[in-house]
């Protein structure tokens, strides 16, 4: 088992309670209201919010897009091609993916960091700065974020 690591107030000199998260590996930060939205919302088949929720967990870090076509994608979540293709072309219509990326005629996606996002929060809100918000049907988007109300 490795050292325990221990830190410490700088002005009371106190130890602050630390532990590091119970996740497998990388992990993103998520609009909890904006994935509720999107699943509960009957815009969507069931398989457009799966594939809202995998790509959620295999976009890459910042702004960077995955780079895999929709047949490697399909091999991956058990659809062919021609469904990737439908339903990713719909979550773009809804901004929930952006493009960020193209090779001849196949764009290269990645989710909304709207809706999640790898990085720091200095980072998420430039990277929001590049794009709209996304388009839930059902999403009350009238509250805006701490962040954005200042």
């Amino acid at each position: 088992m490795g050292a325990v690591r221990r830190l410490v107030d700088a002005d009371t000199g106190e130890a602050i309670p630390y532990a590091p998260y119970a996740f497998s590996g990388k992990h993103t930060q998520v609009d909890k209201a904006r994935v509720e939205a999107i699943t509960e919302s009957r815009a969507f088949t069931p398989s457009q919010k799966f594939l809202v929720l995998w790509w959620i967990g295999v976009s890459p870090e910042g702004m960077e897009p995955l780079r895999a076509t929709g047949a490697d994608i399909g091999r991956r979540v058990g659809m062919s091609t021609d469904a990737v293709g439908k339903i990713n072309r719909k979550l773009v219509k809804h901004r929930i993916l952006i493009v960020r990326g193209r090779i001849g005629n196949y764009n290269f996606y990645r989710i909304s960091p709207y809706i999640s996002f790898h990085g720091t929060g200095v980072e998420q809100r430039e990277a929001v700065k590049s794009c709209n918000p996304p388009d839930i049907p059902g999403f009350d988007g009238q509250t805006p974020a701490r962040w954005e109300a200042q």
